[in-house]
């Protein structure tokens, strides 16, 4: 009786073990936090996060104020590029960021004033702009 009770019990494990086995893990679809389309400039390129990418990289935003030759910024959304280039990440839409040069004629505080750069009402990124600018780099 012991002996016909060993094989039942080995009857069921093989059992269960194929069980487990006999289906295919499911395939999760790769969802990628950044994709990048090309812009009339071919040296920037618009960058798409997914809204977890976003709150992951800590992105925060300020606005351009002002006209003309007298546009002002947060300092902190000032981006300098390896060869000293100025820049700003600016948000067009949700989640949306494109990279827009800028001329700076002083910084005082925590502004700085430009004679070039997106116009008044923009909103620019304060924080998180240099991992923005390695998203669109692949650095």
């Amino acid at each position: 009786m012991l002996q016909h009770n060993r094989w039942i019990i080995a009857v069921m494990l093989a059992a269960l073990a194929l069980a487990g086995c006999s289906k295919a893990p499911a395939k999760v679809a790769a969802v990628k936090p950044a994709t990048l389309e090309a812009t009339q400039d071919a040296a920037i390129k618009r960058i798409t996060l997914t809204e977890r990418a976003e709150q992951r990289l800590g992105i925060e935003f300020g606005e351009m104020t002002g006209a003309g030759q007298r546009l002002e910024a947060p300092y902190s959304a000032l981006f300098y590029d390896a060869s000293g280039g100025e820049w700003v990440y600016t948000s067009p839409k949700p989640q949306v960021f494109e990279r827009a040069g800028i001329k700076i004629i002083r910084i005082e505080g925590d502004k700085m004033y430009l004679s070039q750069g997106p116009v008044a009402g923009t909103k620019v990124v304060t924080a998180g702009a240099a991992l923005l600018f390695g998203a669109e780099t692949g650095l």
